[in-house]
């Protein structure tokens, strides 16, 4: 197995990035919004994203092209993101009410002993399609910001996926496990932001149960995880090849560092970095002592 991940790696995880590389050069293709399907923003958080939340959040209402329905944080039980929700005019929904579980269900710990349950168990909210009131909604990381003007519904009803050319082999092998197939893909679906629609959601869940023998979807992954703890799970990977679509849209975003705990102002983002790229994020492994 090694020498084969080897392999997928050099060449579909060279080929990946070069390609990448090449075409991102080229201005993005952005395709015209859906004129009237709103469209609700969910994005799980907890106490630590609350710095750069706002950020984020100014991000999504300047820069979200298509007709913007509610924002939905999906947070464990906290004062401080109840009453950023109320002052920010957003909605909180206890994370525990979504799956009629919390992280603790999960127990899930990587083959080095990290505690990797909050990760997953936020995935597993995202998959539910529980929250929000219209069909179709989209999920961002708190940390990635918004810098231009993002098509996720096209005018045409096809949904607009971002692409970037990360490559994980083992999140190829679980979609593979569920779906006989392995997804060869000339990019990733791994971006921080990706729109869902719940008709199709319910179809995936479906044949997961149907594929595990009508285990519980939930219940399906998270035994396929614990069973290869090799933090296999991408919902992104599984949603997008589970249902692709013909507008693929290269990410173009850049990682910043996060700074003695405080953030650029979004104006002096879009000044600096709105020129060249989407998009940018703060992820925790750059921040600087």
């Amino acid at each position: 197995m090694s020498i084969k991940k080897k392999l997928y790696d050099f060449v579909l995880g060279t080929f990946r990035s070069i390609n990448y590389d090449v075409v991102s050069v080229f201005e993005a293709k952005m395709p015209a919004p859906h004129p009237s399907e709103p469209i609700d923003v969910v994005i799980p958080v907890v106490p630590k994203d609350l710095d750069i939340l706002p950020t984020c959040i100014e991000g999504l209402r300047r820069n979200f092209a298509n007709v913007l329905g509610g924002i939905y944080l999906v947070a464990p039980e906290n004062d401080k993101i109840r009453a950023f929700s109320q002052a920010q005019g957003l909605n909180f929904v206890l994370e525990s009410s979504v799956l009629g579980f919390d992280k603790s269900y999960i127990a899930y710990r990587d083959k080095n002993g990290n505690d990797r349950s909050g990760w997953i168990f936020q995935q597993l909210l995202k998959l539910s399609g529980a929250v929000g009131e219209n069909r179709y909604f989209i999920t961002i990381d708190s940390d990635h910001i918004l810098l231009a003007p993002h098509t996720f519904l096209a005018d045409d009803g096809n949904l607009v996926f971002y692409m970037s050319k990360e490559f994980y082999y083992p999140y190829y092998l679980t979609y593979k496990h569920f779906c006989n197939r392995f997804p060869y893909s000339r990019y990733s679906y791994v971006s921080h932001k990706m729109i869902f629609d719940k008709n199709i959601l319910a179809s995936f869940r479906d044949f997961i149960e149907s594929k595990a023998g009508g285990v519980k979807w939930y219940d399906a992954l998270i035994d396929y995880l614990k069973q290869h703890k090799n933090c296999s799970l991408s919902e992104f990977e599984m949603y997008g090849h589970y249902h692709s679509s013909k507008y693929r849209v290269l990410w173009r975003q850049k990682e910043l560092s996060k700074v003695s705990g405080t953030f650029y102002e979004y104006d002096v983002l879009k000044s600096l970095y709105g020129d060249k790229y989407l998009s940018v994020t703060f992820p925790d492994y750059r921040k600087r002592k």
